[in-house]
């Protein structure tokens, strides 16, 4: 079906769950190189399940990752055609309003710049759908932000929302990783920040996990946030999340950027 290497072969395992809590989770998980009709990558997943029958293709597009062209979409489908999997992209869009407002130290979007995101959603929604159309597909489709915002049930937003406003570990977490790319000079720069991940977050493993197994493919490495979810380092703060990833087969994700230099 696809050809792959062993990258890490260690197996879930209940012991330490504090062990996990570094920025190198990834090398815990269990992974391996692969080569899939059109695409290749460093799989990871929480239980070592590499098996992609019977999972859905996820690409969630960041709106302002450059990464995602014509030839990525392409890629992907040639992906989902090859091994009969369903496809799915997304352009994560509307989460992009809270980094703008804490770019701009505001607590509310101004016009233009809601234009902005509303005008990169619309030109990456009109590429994918031409790839669709000249690869004549039936395998992949176009999901829309909003839907899923909309059918994600609320408690789970709430859930992280209010881990986050109780402190701890999911604000330290959460501090470390936006202060590691975003300029944050307050407390209130960094809650404008985080508005983005308590958008993103919840969706996103709803999305994952609410309609069978998953495959997400990114252009980078898995946000070790998810994968500390998934591992169980937050089942007391966010009991809800945890069980729903714990409800079937794990996630799969791939990891398509190239660190040889070399372009995929």
């Amino acid at each position: 079906m696809y050809s792959a290497r062993i990258v890490n072969s260690l197996a879930e395992t209940t012991a330490d769950a504090e062990s996990v809590a570094g920025f190198n989770v990834s090398e815990l998980l269990p992974a391996r190189e692969c080569i899939l009709p059109g695409i290749g990558g460093v799989l990871s997943n929480r239980t070592g399940d590499f098996d992609l029958q019977g999972r859905d293709a996820w690409i969630f597009i960041s709106i302002k990752n450059r990464g995602f062209n014509r030839s990525y979409i392409d890629r992907f489908i040639d992906m989902c055609d090859g091994l009969g999997l369903n496809g799915h992209v997304c352009a994560v869009d509307d989460p992009y309003r809270y980094n703008s407002m804490a770019e701009l130290k505001r607590d509310d979007l101004p016009e233009e710049e809601a234009a902005k995101i509303e005008r990169l959603s619309s030109d990456i929604t009109r590429m994918v759908q031409k790839a669709i159309n000249g690869k004549r597909t039936n395998q992949v489709d176009i999901v829309k932000w909003r839907e899923l915002e909309a059918n994600t049930p609320p408690e789970y937003r709430a859930e992280l929302t209010a881990a986050f406003q109780n402190g701890g570990r999911i604000r330290e977490i959460l501090y470390d990783h936006i202060s590691s790319v975003k300029p944050i000079e307050t407390e209130q720069d960094f809650e404008r920040f985080a508005e983005f991940f308590l958008c993103e977050v919840p969706v996103l493993i709803y999305a994952y996990y609410c309609n069978g197994p998953t495959i997400d493919i990114y252009p980078g490495p898995q946000p070790r946030f998810f994968w500390q979810i998934e591992l169980g380092l937050f089942a007391d703060e966010l009991p809800r999340l945890t069980a729903l990833t714990k409800a079937g087969r794990s996630m799969l994700y791939l990891d398509t950027h190239d660190r040889s230099g070399n372009r995929k």
